[in-house]
């Protein structure tokens, strides 16, 4: 250190710390601490119990996804951080391989679907919200197809394809208004009272006191919510707690 740490006094019997000796022996003390700290930093996030966990999920399902997983999950995990990427599939898949992300959510499989692991969470039925003033509003509860053909509608980009694959082998020709890219979008269409919304729902799910929902008659008419990750590829423990906690569900 170069200078003088200790005092002895009373024949070696007593020893006094220098003005030198207090500054060192607090840094020694923070110093030890830090390190105390930084090991059990390190054992949480091989626990599991902290750490950040990197997800990548369409723009329209980010809300669900919180509402549905994230928020029960944090709640039994509550030092691990999120990182959430809403993109496109295209970016969700290069996001994953390029290890941006460990996990993707998506309504249905990611492109070269080969490369990953899956697991299926449920289904979200695509519905018709209506504003309660709206002009196009009908006393039915179920719609079908052919209800829905000459109204303004309003639909999220993950599910126009699905929407109009059905609409064609159904024969039938919808008047699309509007495609957004995310969900909230597509509502605020409806909130407005200027179009129809057709969008995946969750179980649960509420929506604006304003909009009334009308479930669409088609079997075919839903997303399934998919949990992705790399093949072959080591997961960090936050991600294995998440993936644990999604098979527990």
């Amino acid at each position: 250190i170069g200078a003088p740490l200790l005092n002895i006094k009373r024949g070696g019997h007593f020893l006094e710390l220098t003005e030198e000796g207090k500054i060192f022996y607090n840094k020694a003390q923070y110093i030890c601490g830090m390190e105390d700290a930084a090991l059990k930093e390190i054992k949480d996030v091989q626990s599991g119990s902290s750490g950040t966990l990197r997800i990548s999920l369409s723009p329209s399902m980010s809300i669900s996804v919180i509402k549905t997983y994230l928020a029960e999950f944090t709640k039994l995990n509550p030092k691990i951080n999120f990182e959430l990427f809403e993109a496109s599939p295209d970016e969700q898949l290069e996001q994953l391989l390029s290890s941006q992300t460990e996990i993707g959510v998506t309504n249905g499989p990611l492109k070269q679907s080969f490369r990953f692991e899956s697991i299926n969470q449920g289904k979200e039925n695509l519905v018709a919200l209506f504003h309660r003033k709206s002009p196009f509003i009908t006393n039915r509860i179920k719609l079908s197809l052919e209800d829905l053909e000459e109204l303004p509608l309003c639909l999220s980009r993950g599910c126009v394809e699905l929407f109009n694959e059905v609409c064609q082998e159904k024969h039938i020709s919808p008047r699309i208004l509007s495609v957004t890219t995310t969900k909230l979008s597509a509502i605020a269409w409806a909130e407005q009272n200027v179009g129809v919304a057709i969008v995946p729902t969750s179980k649960g799910e509420f929506f604006h006191k304003d909009l009334v929902m009308k479930t669409i008659n088609h079997p075919r008419l839903y997303l399934t919510t998919t949990i992705s990750f790399v093949k072959d590829r080591p997961l960090s423990a936050a991600a294995k707690k998440f993936l644990d906690f999604l098979n527990n569900k």
